[in-house]
């Protein structure tokens, strides 16, 4: 794919599909959409750093997504928006968790770098504050 947009909306739509289904085929679609090196940061909260570092390597994202915080339907997202701006492209979600008290809804946004038709690092903005661990 040499368009960044389509790129990350179908690496979007595999991930999606991994957590719904949890199927190898579909863990390994990902691993396909992700540079070797992948980094993933997340904004911090009000700390020293701006940034923090949550996973490194393409095999340790989809080790993420394999979690149980991830699987199922416990996680839905819909994309709401997704721009580009030369190789990186931005997309805007609405996140929703389902737990036994009820739905908590947030909207995230993402900023992937795409480098060699691969995705080499992910962004991710979110307000983490009240969101259950696990």
């Amino acid at each position: 794919m040499s368009d960044p947009v389509e790129l990350v909306l179908a690496y979007v739509g595999a991930a999606q599909r991994a957590r719904a289904f949890g199927g190898q085929d579909d863990f390994e679609a990902i691993r396909g959409y992700l540079a070797d090196e992948v980094e993933i940061r997340v904004a911090s909260p009000w700390t020293n750093e701006p940034w923090r570092t949550a996973h490194t390597g393409a095999d340790a994202v989809v080790d993420r997504l394999r979690s149980g915080a991830n699987a199922g339907a416990r996680l839905t997202t819909e994309t709401v928006n997704a721009v580009a701006a030369g190789g990186d492209v931005l997309i805007e979600q609405v996140s929703t968790l389902h737990t036994d008290e009820g739905d908590k809804v947030s909207c995230v946004a993402h900023l992937f770098t795409v480098a060699d038709n691969r995705i080499a690092r992910i962004r991710t903005y979110r307000n983490d504050a009240g969101l259950p661990t696990g």
